[in-house]
């Protein structure tokens, strides 16, 4: 291919007229430079103008420390050296191949030497300033880009650090519940007063972690988008589950001693029991859940799912074995019907008929 054909590819050139492009060809001269050479090197205080015709190159700067940071990569069919070029001065950045390179090197002083050399020189600057601007634009949107990237990369990190300390005082509390139990300094897991002591300790840290993280209402699943649709299906899931224990209640049940503690349904467990539930799935599934979603860059959500409900469970332990199995394989329904419905509500409803309906199975 002919010079003038590279030259009529490129942005600044191809706007030029054929006067001014014979004369930038008549001085211009094609180099081959090999791999990991350098095209330009920074300080050098040479104003050559370079077009990269084949092969790739990097830009590079000096640190402090002596190594090389790496900045844009130059492609074929763009210049290399347009700052010095435009104003004269030294190299801000050297210029390494990539990949072995061919280029077309026009001497500046050769091309100020022309009997037009002045406005040859003249028109290829004011070509080239429109490409630099569009460049030094397309560079500050990168580094932009690249600072903000750096700041959620940063508020990442110290929302994990909450998070780790949010989980661990889940366990803590866990434990703390069970040792009072397995004393037995709490007589019937059941009372209603244990109970609110139990979902405030809960509570005080997810509180926390929201506030501290600035997590807002729609991304703990509390949203009006998908709410009918989201009771709509739990609502039917639970209707088909209940017809097994329905049937159990009224034909298989036996008849209990009356006994000290224990579950009683009635309106008083009704009432606290659904705000337990709305606690319970506002800390677990809308904040837990998401968060180890979020984390772990978990975007099937089935690991966020089995860590929620590990999790869960335990809190469960002052129930017994029996609760923390049931509630770990509730924990992995419910997950991915939040995971699925994006919306908390349809999953409120789900663990508040189920936990009714267990309590009535094993209710005094």
């Amino acid at each position: 291919m002919e010079m003038i054909e590279h030259f009529r590819k490129h942005d600044a050139f191809a706007h030029l007229n054929d006067a001014v492009l014979a004369g930038i060809c008549s001085v211009s001269k094609t180099i081959d430079v090999p791999e990991h050479q350098f095209i330009v090197r920074e300080g050098e205080e040479t104003s050559d103008l370079y077009l990269l015709i084949d092969g790739e190159a990097r830009a590079v700067r000096r640190d402090p420390g002596g190594g090389d940071i790496k900045l844009n990569v130059i492609r074929t069919g763009e210049c290399v050296g347009e700052l010095a070029f435009l104003d004269g001065a030294p190299r801000s950045a050297s210029v390494v191949a990539e990949s072995p390179c061919k280029l077309i090197k026009i001497p500046v002083d050769a091309l100020r030497a022309l009997p037009d050399g002045a406005m040859v020189t003249g028109e290829l600057k004011g070509a080239l300033a429109g490409v630099v601007v569009k460049r030094a634009r397309s560079l500050s949107d990168e580094m932009l880009a690249a600072l903000r990237e750096q700041l959620a990369a940063k508020t990442l990190q110290n929302q994990f650090g909450y998070f780790l300390v949010f989980t661990i005082a889940l366990f803590l509390i866990s434990t703390s519940l069970f040792y009072l139990v397995a004393e037995r300094y709490v007589k019937d897991v059941y009372d209603p007063g244990f109970s609110w002591q139990t979902i405030l300790l809960f509570a005080i840290p997810c509180l926390i972690i929201i506030k501290a993280m600035k997590i807002p209402p729609a991304q703990l699943g509390l949203r009006r988008e998908g709410l009918a649709k989201s009771l709509a299906q739990s609502f039917g899931i639970c209707v088909v589950l209940s017809i097994p224990i329905g049937i159990y209640l009224l034909f298989f049940k036996q008849v209990q001693a009356p006994v000290t503690g224990g579950v009683r349904v009635d309106l008083l467990f009704l009432t606290q029991y659904l705000f337990h539930t709305v606690f319970q799935e506002i800390g677990s599934r809308g904040l837990m859940q998401g968060l180890f979603q979020k984390f772990l860059a978990d975007t099937k959500g089935h690991r966020a799912v089995l860590l929620t409900s590990t999790i869960f469970a335990s809190l469960h332990l002052t129930f017994g074995v029996d609760a923390v199995v049931i509630t770990f394989f509730a924990s992995i329904i419910f997950g991915y019907v939040y995971l699925y419905q994006k919306n908390l509500a349809g999953v409120i409803l789900m663990h508040y008929w189920f936990g009714v309906l267990a309590a009535l199975m094993v209710a005094i």
